[in-house]
């Protein structure tokens, strides 16, 4: 199956976004691009996490560092979650013997 792709200029006319926000997503690491014949693409699959990024920027106001930052402490916060869950099944288990 074939990914999906859209490119960032169309994106950026149909959500009324500014270019260089998507480039900076890309240079930070928050988002990966496509090139092909030059042209930039975003994956379908990372839409979700574009609406994300432009409802903290446009929204909340904040700029792409602190998009880095609240990104980096989510995926700690699912790490710890997941720890947690592991935790609590060791738990059970030695509760149960």
């Amino acid at each position: 199956m074939e990914t999906e792709l859209i490119t960032i200029r169309d994106y950026c006319i149909n959500y009324a976004i500014d270019p260089s926000f998507i480039h900076e997503l890309e240079e930070s690491g928050l988002l990966t691009l496509t090139i092909i014949d030059g042209d930039k693409f975003i994956h379908f699959e990372q839409l979700m996490e574009m609406d994300r990024f432009i409802h903290f920027h446009y929204d909340l106001e904040i700029n792409v560092a602190g998009i880095e930052a609240i990104v980096n402490l989510l995926q700690k916060v699912r790490h710890m979650q997941h720890e947690i869950e592991i935790l609590r099944t060791h738990i059970h288990v030695h509760e149960g013997h």
